[in-house]
């Protein structure tokens, strides 16, 4: 088995990150219209939280990625006031480095930035089809619900 690098994304990532996007688009796993996101803003993102947009690479080429922000005056039910939080925007990881638990490392090492600055909590939403398989990924690494939709 090939070995996985987690590492901080660069801006010479961002091509190949907007690649796994579109790829993430045309599984079609996720409810509600895909906005994909522009080269520009995700040099944005990198450019306010590099530490906080990680990826995966195997033999040179990203197979994941990670991006989140770090929330410090937006509320939310479940944390303190005032108290900062992570809250984690996107997480992918290509189809064929599933099962590997390639996002739980990508995960641990948010975790693991966040908590070298002092930061302990984190938010994470989802629109996938795939409930059952999320709610199991997410509650393996420590999350607990919070809040939830259904329709009919």
């Amino acid at each position: 088995m090939e070995h996985i690098r987690i590492r901080v994304c660069t801006p010479n990532d961002i091509d190949a990150v907007i690649g796994l996007e579109r790829q993430w688009e045309q599984e079609d796993i996720a409810y509600g219209d895909f906005n994909p996101m522009s080269r520009e803003a995700y040099l944005s993102i990198l450019d306010r939280f590099p530490n906080y947009f990680l990826v995966a690479e195997s033999d040179r080429q990203l197979v994941g990625y990670i991006h989140a922000s770090v929330q410090r005056n937006k509320p939310v039910e479940v944390s303190p006031a005032q108290e900062p939080y992570v809250e984690i925007e996107d997480i992918y990881v290509q189809p064929d480095f599933r099962s590997r638990d390639i996002g739980g490392e990508l995960l641990e090492r948010l975790f693991e930035v966040a908590q070298q600055e002092g930061i302990q909590r984190f938010i994470v939403g989802t629109l996938s089809k795939e409930t059952e398989k999320i709610l199991r990924f997410y509650r393996c690494h420590g999350f607990t619900p919070w809040r939830i939709q259904f329709f009919k």
